[in-house]
C-alpha cells in the first residue's frame, strides 16, 4: 500500500513538472485591462498598434514590442497561463525582451521610463531591468519607477527582492530589499523602511482590484506599514526575489551598529563631531560633511574635495551616497584586486581622480610652463576669441570632471592643449605658436577648439538618436593670432594682441530642420559661400596691469552665427540652444546673410586690495549692428550679443573679529536687452544665459580647522526623465541650488 502511495506521488510530481514545462513553453503576454485611451505598442518591425482600433483587451503583445502608455492611461498586462500581472502607470514605456519558452524559463522586460507594478504568481520567473539596474522576480509584489539618470526606485510590498547594478555580465553590488523597504539606486542604494505616505505615493497610481490579482496574492494584498530592518548587501550574482511566504531571514544584533574599525573613520569621528550639512540630490535630502584641504607650495596649488554624503549614519560607510551605484571610496576593493586587477586599477584611479578638486601649476601667459587638472573654472585658448573662461565646474559638486589644460613655452615655439574631461572627452582644444625672433617675444599662433558632441543632450532613452535630428554636428572653431608683449612684471604690464577666428561645423548625417534639408560633411560653406566670407570674427586690443589693477580693452567685429568667446563659462548650459541655432543655419544658408554684422568694444577691469584679501572684477561688451540698425530685428539681434561680468571675493583675514569670507559671481549674455525688455519677454536675469554662484564661509568657534560654508548657485531645471524644463517662452528654467557643508582646512 505504501509503495502504491509513493508511486502515485511520483506520478503526480512528474505530471506537475510536465505541466509547468508546458506552461513555460506556451507562455503569452496578454493585454488584460486598459484604463484610458492613450495606449499603443510598436512591434520590432516598426508597426504601431493603437488602442482601441489596432489592439484591444485579450490581444497578445509580441516579443520585442515597446509598450507605451500616455498621460491619463494605465494598463495591465498578464502572463498566460501563469497569471503574473504587470501594471504600467501613465507615461510609461516597457520593452518586452523575452517570454519564457522550453529553452529558457525566464521572462525579461526592460523599463525604459515610468513606473511598473509587478504582482508575481507562484512559480513565475522573470527579470525587470533598466539601463542601470536589474531585478529578478520569483513571486512578490513590488513597484519599480525609473527615469534615465535621475531615478531608479524599488519599493517592495511583499516578499524580498535582490536589487543590483546592471553590468555587461549581469549584476553587481546587489542588495536585498525586504518587505516594507525601498531602495533608490541613484541615492545611497541602501534599503530603508518606507513610510505609509511614501507607499501611498508609489502605489497610488498602480492600484489593482483584488479580483484581478493572481489568486495566491489576494489574501496577502494588504501591505504592512511596519518599518522593516535595513537590508544588507549581498554578493554579486543572479538576481532573485523570494516569494511573499518565504523565510527572508533575520539580521544579527551585530549589524545594528556598524563598528568603527578603520583608523581614518575613527579620526573623522573625533574631528567632525560637530558636522553640519545638507544637500538635495534628485529630490532627496542628504546629510553632508566635506573635507576640502588646500595646499600651495610655490607655484603648485592643490585643492582636494573629500565628500561624505550620507543618509542617517556618518560613520557607516554602507550608508554613504553612491552616485549611479558607484562606491567612490572603494578604490577597487569592491571589484577585487586579485580576481580582476585591471578593472580594480581603473576603479581606483577613477575614485582617486574624483577627490581632486583642482591641481594647478604656474600661470597662463605668465609662466613658461603651466597645467591645470580637475574641476577648473577657467579654460582659455590664446586670447579668448574662441574660448575664454570656459568652466567645467558649473554643476560642481553634483557633477565632477577631470579636466586637463597644459601649456609649454620653449621660447622659439610653444603649445597649449586642453580637454573638459579626460574620462569622457567631449570638448578639446589646442594652440601652437612660434616666435620668428625669439628674443622679441612676438608670437604667431594657430588655434583649434572642437565640441565633439554638442547635441548629446538630445539623446534620451526614448530617443537614443535624438542628436541625428540636428545633424549630430561637431562644432569646430579655427583661429589665428598674434601676441606682442611689451612689459611683463607685477608693477606694470602691457601686451598687444590681435586674433581672428571662424566656426566651421562638421555634420555627421543628413537631416531636416524646420522643413529645410541640411547636408552632412565638412560645411566650409558656413565660412565662404563662393562670394563672401562669413561666420567669422576678429578681436584686437591691449591687456595690462598697473600695480594692483588689471585691465583689458579690445575691439570686436563678427558676422553670421559667430560669437566672441564662443566657449565661455555658460557654454555648457547653452549647448542645446546653440545646436538648434546652428541646425537652422546649416539647413537654411540664407539665414547667415540675414544675420547682423556686429561690432563693439569690450572693457574689463579688476583690482586686488588689502594684500589680495579683497578682489573685484567688472566687465562689459557693448555691441551694435554695423549698419546702425537700432530697431528689430537686426538691432535687437546685435544687442543680444552683449556680455556682462561682475565678481567680488573676500578672503579670510579682511573682516576683523568675525573673520568671515565669501564670494559672489554673476556672468551673463543678453544683459541690457533683458533689463530693457527689448525682446518682449519678462525680466529673467537668471535664465540659461546666466552663470551665477557664490558662497559665505564662517569659522566654527573653538575649531580652528573647521568652517561652515553656505553655497548658492543656479542650475538648469530638469524633470524626472532628465529632460530640460522649459518656460512659456521656450527657454530653460533655472532652479536655485543651496548647499550647506562642513569644511576642514589646514
Amino acid at each position: 500500500m505504501r509503495i502504491r502511495k509513493i508511486s502515485w506521488l511520483v506520478l503526480l510530481g512528474l505530471l506537475s513538472a510536465v505541466m509547468l514545462a508546458a506552461q513555460s513553453a506556451n507562455q503569452q503576454l496578454m493585454l488584460d485591462f486598459v484604463d484610458g485611451s492613450n495606449f499603443s505598442f510598436v512591434t520590432p518591425d516598426g508597426i504601431t498598434y493603437n488602442y482601441p482600433n489596432g489592439v484591444v483587451e485579450g490581444d497578445s503583445i509580441p516579443v520585442g514590442a515597446v509598450v507605451t502608455t500616455g498621460t491619463g492611461t494605465s494598463v495591465e498586462l498578464r502572463l498566460q497561463p501563469n497569471g503574473t500581472l504587470l501594471k504600467l502607470a501613465a507615461d510609461t514605456s516597457l520593452r518586452i525582451e523575452a517570454i519564457a519558452s522550453a529553452s529558457s524559463n525566464v521572462n525579461t522586460f526592460s523599463l525604459i521610463a515610468g513606473k511598473i507594478r509587478a504582482v508575481a504568481a507562484r512559480g513565475s520567473n522573470y527579470n525587470i531591468q533598466t539601463s542601470s539596474t536589474v531585478c529578478g522576480v520569483r513571486g512578490t509584489d513590488f513597484t519599480m519607477a525609473f527615469q534615465e539618470g535621475t531615478r531608479a526606485l524599488l519599493l517592495v510590498s511583499q516578499g524580498a527582492v535582490e536589487f543590483g547594478r546592471r553590468t555587461a555580465s549581469g549584476i553587481a553590488d546587489a542588495v536585498t530589499v525586504n518587505q516594507g523597504q525601498f531602495s533608490e539606486f541613484f541615492s545611497s542604494f541602501a534599503p530603508s523602511a518606507y513610510s505609509p505616505e511614501m507607499f501611498a505615493q508609489e502605489y497610488g497610481d498602480v492600484d489593482i482590484p483584488a479580483e484581478r490579482l493572481p489568486p495566491q496574492t489576494e489574501e496577502t494584498a494588504a501591505v504592512t506599514e511596519e518599518p522593516a530592518d535595513n537590508g544588507q548587501p549581498v554578493n554579486a550574482g543572479a538576481v532573485n526575489v523570494g516569494s511573499g511566504d518565504s523565510d527572508t531571514g533575520t539580521e544579527s544584533d551585530d549589524s545594528a551598529a556598524p563598528a568603527v574599525d578603520n583608523a581614518i573613520i575613527a579620526w573623522l569621528q573625533d574631528i567632525l563631531g560637530m558636522e553640519i550639512g545638507a544637500i538635495t540630490i534628485n529630490g532627496n535630502v542628504w546629510s553632508k560633511a566635506v573635507l576640502q584641504p588646500r595646499f600651495q607650495l610655490g607655484d603648485l596649488r592643490v585643492g582636494l574635495y573629500l565628500p561624505i554624503i550620507y543618509q542617517n549614519d556618518l560613520f557607516d560607510i554602507n550608508d554613504w551616497y553612491r552616485p549611479a551605484g558607484n562606491n567612490e571610496w572603494s578604490f577597487g576593493f569592491d571589484i577585487g584586486w586579485t580576481s580582476n586587477t585591471l578593472a580594480a586599477l581603473f576603479d581606483a584611479v577613477s575614485d582617486l581622480a574624483l577627490k581632486i578638486r583642482y591641481l594647478e601649476y604656474g600661470d597662463q601667459l605668465g609662466d613658461p610652463f603651466f597645467f591645470k587638472v580637475g574641476n577648473v573654472d577657467s579654460f582659455t585658448i590664446g586670447h579668448g576669441l574662441i574660448m575664454r573662461d570656459y568652466a567645467n565646474d558649473a554643476d560642481f559638486p553634483a557633477v565632477r570632471h577631470l579636466g586637463f589644460n597644459l601649456g609649454l613655452d620653449l621660447n622659439a615655439w610653444g603649445f597649449e592643449v586642453l580637454t573638459n574631461d579626460l574620462t569622457a572627452i567631449e570638448i578639446l582644444g589646442s594652440r601652437v605658436y612660434m616666435r620668428p625672433v625669439p628674443s622679441s617675444k612676438v608670437a604667431f599662433g594657430l588655434s583649434a577648439v572642437a565640441d565633439l558632441h554638442p547635441a548629446a543632450g538630445f539623446n534620451t532613452e526614448l530617443a537614443p538618436d535624438g542628436a541625428a535630428a540636428y545633424g549630430d554636428p561637431v562644432l569646430l572653431g579655427l583661429g589665428l593670432d598674434v601676441d606682442v608683449p611689451f612689459l611683463n612684471n607685477d608693477i606694470l604690464g602691457l601686451r598687444f594682441f590681435a586674433e581672428t577666428a571662424a566656426m566651421a561645423p562638421i555634420v555627421r548625417n543628413d537631416f531636416t530642420y524646420d522643413g529645410n534639408a541640411g547636408a552632412k560633411g565638412f560645411r566650409f560653406d558656413m565660412i565662404f559661400n563662393g562670394t563672401t566670407v562669413t561666420n567669422w570674427g576678429v578681436a584686437s586690443g591691449i591687456i595690462g596691469n598697473v600695480l594692483f589693477i588689471d585691465w583689458r580693452l579690445e575691439y570686436r567685429y563678427f558676422t553670421g552665427a559667430f560669437q566672441p568667446a564662443f566657449f565661455d563659462a555658460g557654454y555648457e548650459r547653452r549647448r542645446m540652444e546653440i545646436v538648434e541655432r546652428y541646425a537652422a543655419y546649416l539647413s537654411d544658408p540664407d539665414l547667415i546673410d540675414q544675420s547682423p554684422n556686429v561690432m563693439g568694444v569690450y572693457g574689463e577691469g579688476g583690482a586686488s586690495l588689502f594684500n589680495d584679501k579683497l578682489n573685484l572684477t567688472l566687465g562689459y561688451f557693448w555691441p551694435f549692428d554695423i549698419a546702425q540698425a537700432v530697431a528689430a530685428p537686426l538691432g535687437y539681434l546685435a544687442a543680444s550679443n552683449d556680455y556682462f561680468i561682475a565678481s567680488l571675493e573676500i578672503v579670510e583675514g579682511l573682516i576683523p573679529i568675525l573673520d568671515i569670507s565669501g564670494s559672489i559671481s554673476y556672468e551673463r549674455r543678453n544683459f541690457i536687452p533683458t533689463i530693457l525688455q527689448q525682446n518682449g519677454e519678462a525680466l529673467t536675469l537668471f535664465d540659461g544665459n546666466t552663470t551665477f554662484s557664490g558662497e559665505l564661509v564662517v569659522p566654527v568657534p573653538n575649531a580652528p580647522f573647521l568652517r561652515l560654508a553656505v553655497m548658492f548657485s543656479t542650475t538648469i531645471a530638469r524633470d524626472d526623465a532628465g529632460e530640460i524644463v522649459l518656460d512659456v517662452n521656450g527657454n530653460p528654467q533655472m532652479w536655485p541650488l543651496i548647499t550647506l557643508e562642513t569644511r576642514l582646512s589646514f
